[in-house]
């Protein structure tokens, strides 16, 4: 199991429970991860079988892209 370690923040603070999921769209591995929330710290482990380009979505909605397994920072409007 991969592991990618998201960081969620706004206003510079890191934001607890929220929500956290990657999409796989390359042509052998398609399909969603579970949602994960942020704990204290603003950061989610996202839990993947897959390595290669996924899009990061943040309480539903598409925030960019990373190349998995990763440790990425996401700062919120």
């Amino acid at each position: 199991m991969l592991i990618s370690q998201i960081k969620v923040y706004k206003n510079n603070k890191p934001l607890k429970g929220v929500s956290v999921s990657l999409e796989f769209t390359g042509f052998t591995q398609m399909g969603f991860t579970k949602r994960f929330l942020t704990n204290n710290e603003g950061i989610a482990y996202v839990e993947h079988s897959s390595r290669g380009r996924a899009n990061v979505y943040i309480n539903g909605s598409n925030v960019g892209s990373i190349y998995t397994p990763a440790e990425e920072s996401f700062y919120l409007v």
